[in-house]
């Protein structure tokens, strides 16, 4: 006889009990029902649970992190064209500069308008209006003195050349000696008499041979600085000189100037008569022009 556990209980039953018992038989199928039933369940609810719900759920959080970005590329190169429009303030004064374009004509006219004559015009210098002189220091009676010899007795022309006034032409220029006078009529006599001997030589001449210094053109309202070379006579004797002149043109018909030089006595053979009163009187003069011309 073989001994078996059941499950319902600690009990022992031989196995002719068994196979002879229908109930027995029938609960032992039951169990075993069940028990094939619950491990189908179990088995089918584990296994659905875990591999559906993880997988799907991780790429929508994908998705949706990568689609974000996108748009802010397209934000930061929109506005880039904006800046193009800055260069039109840049563009505005550009009109503003057509005004100057109009003026310069006016300006040219106005200048045309003050040209002097193209062609060489000559110019006479008014005596009356005019006057040559000379200075000389002296010692009178033991006090130093300056004396002055004027006169407006001068004559000459002037053929000025605008368009090349290296062209241009002075001179002669004429002094008559006779009429210098100074502050005491006993030197103007012995001037006359022993000095420039008026009686045999009435007129200091000059004659320019070189314009030094001339500018290209002149104009209307120029005052011109330059020098003239040239020989002066004295007498019978003629020495060179550099007259320093500074000139005006007034209009297309008057020039005003004034030239001076410096002459040493002894070159022209100039001597001083003895005078108790007098001495020391200077080696060196000035002689000076102060002259209007006009066209005749």
């Amino acid at each position: 006889m073989q001994l078996h556990f059941s499950s319902a209980g600690s009990r022992v039953v031989s196995t002719e009990q068994t196979l002879t018992d229908p109930n027995s038989s029938l609960r032992r199928f039951k169990l075993i029902a069940f028990a094939l039933l619950a491990a189908i369940l179990l088995a089918a609810c584990g296994g659905s649970d875990a591999p559906t719900a993880e997988p799907e759920e991780a790429p929508a959080a994908a998705d949706t992190a990568t689609a974000e970005p996108q748009p802010d590329p397209t934000a930061t190169s929109a506005p880039e064209p904006t800046a193009a429009p800055e260069p039109e303030p840049t563009d505005t004064p550009q009109p503003e500069a057509e005004p100057a374009a109009t003026a310069q004509p006016q300006q040219e006219a106005e200048s045309e308008s003050a040209d002097m004559p193209a062609v060489s015009q000559t110019f006479t210098i008014v005596a009356e209006e005019s006057e040559a002189r000379f200075s000389i220091d002296e010692l009178l009676l033991g006090q130093p003195k300056t004396v002055i010899g004027t006169t407006n007795a001068l004559s000459g022309e002037l053929t000025v050349d605008a368009a090349n006034p290296a062209a241009s032409v002075i001179g002669p220029i004429q002094i008559d000696a006779g009429t210098l006078i100074t502050d005491d009529n006993r030197r103007n006599g012995a001037i006359r008499r022993f000095i420039l001997q008026t009686n045999q030589y009435q007129f200091i001449t000059f004659n320019a041979t070189e314009l030094i210094g001339l500018p290209e053109t002149v104009d209307i309202g120029d005052e011109i600085d330059f020098e003239i070379m040239g020989d002066l006579t004295v007498r019978e004797v003629t020495n060179p000189v550099l007259f320093i002149v500074s000139l005006q043109v007034v209009s297309d018909s008057e020039i005003r100037g004034s030239a001076a030089t410096i002459v040493v006595r002894d070159d022209f053979n100039l001597t001083i008569p003895q005078v108790p009163s007098v001495a020391n009187v200077g080696e060196e003069f000035i002689v000076e022009f102060d002259f209007v011309a006009r066209v005749q």
